[in-house]
C-alpha cells in the first residue's frame, strides 16, 4: 500500500515460533476392555482409566496397571472389538437337582484371563427366618465376599444387582422365565473364556495409526499358548511401527511369550521379529511395567539396570547362563538382583541396537518434521532456508544440551550436522533438502578396570 500523505507505515512480521513436541512415554495399548468400545481412549492416572474402560480391564489388561505404577506418561487404549472372544462363565444348577439353570455367572470382559475363578455359594437363614445365600468369588489370593443374597429381583439384596454393583469380576444372569429358582449350594468355576483372533488384535493396532504422539506400543495378548499367533500379532506390531517410523512418527513395540516358555523358544520367537523398533522380553508378566518404566524415562536414558515397580515376585529368575542366552538372541531379560531389586538387565531391541539411540533418533525425526512443516511455502528464497536452517540448528543444539546428542570421544567431530540447501533443479520442482547428521548418546554398559597391584 502507497502513503499519499507523507508519515510512517509500520508492518508488524510475526516470527515463526516453533510449537513444543508432543511428551515421550506415551503408551499405545491394545487389549479386549470391558467399556470403551466405541474407540480409542486416554488415560494417565489409575482412576481415570478404570473410569473410562471398567473395573474389570485391570485384569484383561494387566499390562495397563503395570505401566502407570512405573510412571508412563499417558495410555492411550485402543480396545479390541471382537466377535470371536468369549467370556468365561459357569452355570450353577438349582436346588431341586431337576437340571434346571438357576444362575449363570459370567466375567465382565471376554477372553481367558476369568479361568478357573470360583464361585462358592451357601445357604443360610437369617435370624428373621428368611432363607438367603452368600456368594464367594475367589481369584488366586484375592476374594469378594457378597452376603444375605436374594434371588427374587424385588427383594432388598438381589443377586444380580449386587454382583453388577460390587464384584470387579462377574455379572449374574437369572435363567430365563425362572427367576425364582435357587442356586445349589456348593463351589464352581467359571470357564471356557476364549481370546480375540490375531486378525481383532490386529485391527485394533491399526487404529493407534491416527495417534500421532504414541512412541510405544504394546498389544496385551491375553493367550500366549499359541506361539504362531503370537508371532504373527507381533509381526504386525514391528510392521506398525516401522510404517509410521516412514511417517515420522517413531514407535517402539513391545512384546513377551507364554508363563512356560523356554530359552529356545525365546531365540525362535525373536528370531522372527529381528527390528530395531521391536523389544521382546523375559520373564512372562513384565511387558507392561517395562514399557512404563522407559515412558518414564527421559527420551535419551537407558533403561539398562534400571529398577522395575510393581512385579514382586518374578514368575522366573533367570540363572547367569540363561540370562547369557537371552542377551544373545537379543531378547530383553528383567531379573532380580540382589539390593537392586527387578531390574532391566540390558535394553535392546531386537536387532541388538540400543533403546535409548533409537528413541533419541525418533525425538530428532519428530522435531525436523515439526520445523520443517512450518516452513513449508516460506522457502522460496535464501532467508526463508537460512531461516529453516537457524530453527533446525537450535533444536539440536537444545537436544546436545539435554544430553541427548553427544560429539565423538576425541572431540574432532560435533554433535550434529545440519545443511538446508537446493539446487536449481530442486528449486524448479519446489524441493528444499536438509542433511542431517546427529550422534546419539549411547548408554555404557561395561567397565573393564584393571588393578595394578604393587609391592
Amino acid at each position: 500500500m502507497t502513503r499519499i500523505i507523507p508519515g510512517v507505515q509500520v508492518e508488524v512480521v510475526k516470527e515463526v515460533v516453533a510449537p513444543q513436541l508432543a511428551p515421550s512415554g506415551v503408551l499405545g495399548l491394545v487389549g479386549l476392555t470391558e467399556t470403551g468400545s466405541e474407540g480409542i481412549g486416554r488415560a494417565s492416572s489409575w482412576s481415570r482409566y478404570v473410569e473410562t474402560f471398567g473395573r474389570a480391564s485391570a485384569f484383561s489388561i494387566p499390562a495397563a496397571g503395570q505401566a502407570l505404577a512405573n510412571g508412563v506418561f499417558e495410555l492411550v487404549v485402543a480396545p479390541v472389538q471382537s466377535t470371536t472372544a468369549v467370556a468365561a462363565s459357569v452355570d450353577i444348577p438349582d436346588a431341586s437337582d431337576e437340571g434346571k439353570t438357576a444362575l449363570t455367572i459370567k466375567a465382565r470382559v471376554p477372553g481367558p484371563w476369568a479361568n478357573g475363578i470360583a464361585v462358592q455359594i451357601a445357604s443360610r437363614q437369617t435370624l428373621g427366618g428368611d432363607k438367603v445365600f452368600d456368594l464367594t468369588v475367589l481369584r488366586g489370593d484375592n476374594s469378594e465376599v457378597l452376603r444375605k443374597l436374594a434371588v427374587d429381583p424385588e427383594t432388598e439384596r438381589p443377586v444380580a444387582a449386587m454382583l453388577q454393583g460390587s464384584s470387579v469380576y462377574c455379572t449374574c444372569e437369572l435363567a430365563e422365565g425362572q427367576q425364582a429358582l435357587w442356586p445349589k449350594d456348593g463351589e464352581y468355576e467359571l470357564d471356557n473364556g476364549r481370546d480375540a483372533s490375531s486378525n481383532e488384535y490386529i485391527d485394533a493396532l491399526r487404529t493407534l495409526a491416527n495417534e500421532a504422539d504414541v512412541d510405544l506400543v504394546l498389544v496385551d495378548v491375553q493367550s500366549l499358548s499359541d506361539a504362531a499367533r503370537v508371532a504373527k500379532i507381533y509381526s504386525e506390531v514391528v510392521a506398525h511401527c516401522e510404517k509410521m517410523s516412514s511417517e515420522s512418527k517413531g514407535r517402539i513395540g513391545f512384546g513377551q511369550l507364554a508363563p512356560g516358555a523356554a530359552l529356545n523358544d525365546y531365540e525362535e520367537m525373536v528370531g522372527n521379529l529381528v527390528s530395531d523398533r521391536f523389544v521382546l522380553l523375559a520373564p512372562h508378566g513384565v511387558a507392561g511395567a517395562v514399557a512404563g518404566m522407559i515412558g518414564k524415562l527421559r527420551y535419551f536414558h537407558s533403561p539398562t539396570f534400571k529398577t522395575v515397580a510393581g512385579l514382586g515376585q518374578l514368575r522366573r529368575n533367570f540363572g547367569v547362563e540363561d540370562q547369557r542366552g537371552l542377551l544373545k538372541a537379543n531378547v530383553v531379560p528383567v531379573v532380580n538382583q540382589r539390593g537392586r531389586g527387578n531390574i532391566v538387565l540390558r535394553g535392546l531391541t531386537s536387532d541388538g541396537d540400543q533403546i535409548s539411540v533409537r528413541r533419541v533418533a525418533d525425538r530428532a525425526v519428530r522435531g525436523v518434521q515439526m520445523l520443517g512443516e512450518l516452513f513449508i511455502g516460506r522457502l522460496n528464497n535464501e532467508t526463508g532456508r537460512a531461516a529453516l536452517k537457524q530453527k533446525l540448528v537450535e533444536f539440536l543444539v537444545q537436544m546436545e544440551k539435554d544430553g541427548a546428542l553427544v560429539p565423538s570421544t576425541d572431540g574432532s567431530d560435533p554433535a550434529f550436522k545440519c545443511d538446508v540447501y537446493s539446487s536449481q533443479a530442486d528449486f524448479q520442482k519446489g524441493i528444499v533438502r536438509v542433511d542431517l547428521a546427529v550422534r546419539p548418546v549411547r548408554a555404557i554398559d561395561y567397565i573393564y578396570a584393571t588393578i595394578l597391584v604393587q609391592a
